[in-house]
């Protein structure tokens, strides 16, 4: 079952309705199961009757401009710069100073758009924000009323509201409604009679008799909010957008996964740290071969430059296994070496490059005999003929000289 909250702002925006609904989803409801109101000053009480559902705050109708505008492209955020200038002369103010919200597009792909004053909206947000409410939907009343394809709608409250089309709608004093329905009519040059559905309290007429062209139908109604609340629609335009757009999904659902994103926060900071121990961690191993390399190196061209002298190696040994074989040069058999054992466990204490033999030696140290077999059977898994020998342990260290060159 869900609910929802609605709060109405009164048509001289003195004073606050709420109502709460439940109904199963895709079933009416039979009425509100809580309801109150009290004035827009004492805005705070509202906070206490709040829980976790979604609230929809309904604006008085002559607030709101409602549009049907042939869009110049369908890209929302380039409608959202273009539509108010497309507008600018239909709006009385200064473009700057309205919020313009859009809805969806119709049949004849225009595409809707209502229009309200930002201080306006920005004012009554914060009002109910002190007061701990941030609704989830905010519309006009009058896009509540029910619609009909083959009727137009009229609800007959402090104020007539109007809804001719989805996204066409207005309000009016009860004595203009009549005029304002006849200049409808022509501008629209109706060919056949126009409907209109009037919903009211039995005690309350709205009298259209002697209007040209137009046919009514009276619906009763026990209260006006009940009936904008049940005729709720979400494909109506939601002017929280933009500037204005709810934090309040993001915000309730941060609080509900706040503990274990902290938790997944922390493991991946220790994930992190751990990842950079172990690059600083190899980097310097790395940099201790190398200078032991380098070292080697100059032991047998010592009379060369060192640049020239790891040159004259590798080319010494470039084609020892064929093409196929180029990586056995020095460089590449200390790379394919450093891959396959693990570096952590093992500990390099001298290397020795014999060049005749195209063989690496290299002296290391472990912690356990078990580690230098490991390291050994890792060693000939990369393709590598090895050659273990002097395996000793002293204080609990065991030492070993590894041989290592390319299998013929």
């Amino acid at each position: 079952m869900k609910q929802r909250l609605f709060i109405r702002v009164s048509s001289d925006e003195k004073s606050l309705q709420w109502g709460r609904l439940s109904a199963e989803e895709g079933q009416e409801s039979a009425g509100f199961s809580e309801q109150g109101q009290f004035l827009v000053e004492d805005a705070e009480t509202l906070g206490e009757v709040v829980a976790e559902e979604q609230i929809i705050l309904m604006l008085p109708a002559h607030r709101i401009k409602c549009f049907n505008v042939e869009p110049p492209t369908k890209n929302r955020k380039h409608l959202e710069k273009a539509i108010p200038y497309q507008l600018e002369e239909q709006i009385i103010d200064n473009v700057d100073s309205q919020h313009f919200a859009l809805g969806s597009f119709d049949e004849q792909g225009r595409i809707a758009v209502n229009v309200v004053d930002k201080e306006y909206l920005r004012q009554l947000l914060d009002l109910l924000k002190e007061a701990e409410v941030e609704p989830d939907v905010v519309v006009s009343e009058a896009a509540c009323l029910p619609y009909f394809k083959d009727s137009w709608t009229a609800v007959l409250d402090e104020q007539v509201l109007v809804r001719q089309e989805p996204n066409v709608f207005w309000s009016a004093d009860k004595q203009l409604v009549k005029d304002l329905l006849q200049l409808e009519l022509q501008s629209d040059e109706l060919t056949v009679s126009q409907a209109i559905r009037i919903y009211s309290k039995q005690h309350q007429q709205l009298d259209l008799d002697g209007v040209p062209g137009l046919a009514t139908q009276q619906e009763p109604i026990e209260q006006v909010f009940l009936c904008l609340a049940q005729n709720f629609s979400n494909d109506g335009v939601n002017l929280l957008q933009q500037e204005f757009a709810s934090q309040k999904k993001t915000q309730r659902n941060y609080g509900v996964w706040k503990l274990p994103a902290i938790a997944v926060s922390v493991l991946l900071l220790l994930g992190i740290i751990y990842v950079i121990s172990n690059i600083v961690y190899l980097n310097h191993q790395l940099t201790s071969l190398e200078e032991k390399t380098l070292f080697e190196t100059q032991k047998i061209y010592p009379s060369l430059p060192l640049t020239t002298a790891r040159i004259q190696i590798n080319n010494s040994y470039r084609n020892v296994g064929g093409d196929e074989g180029s990586s056995s040069s020095f460089a590449g058999l200390m790379d394919q070496s450093i891959k396959a054992i693990n570096t952590r466990d093992i500990k390099f204490a001298q290397l020795e490059y014999i060049a005749s033999r195209g063989q690496l030696s290299m002296d290391v140290t472990a912690e356990s005999y078990e580690v230098l077999t490991q390291s050994q059977r890792n060693l000939e898994s990369s393709g590598l003929k090895v050659d273990m020998r002097n395996a000793s342990e002293n204080g609990g260290v065991w030492t070993a000289r590894i041989s290592v060159e390319l299998n013929q």
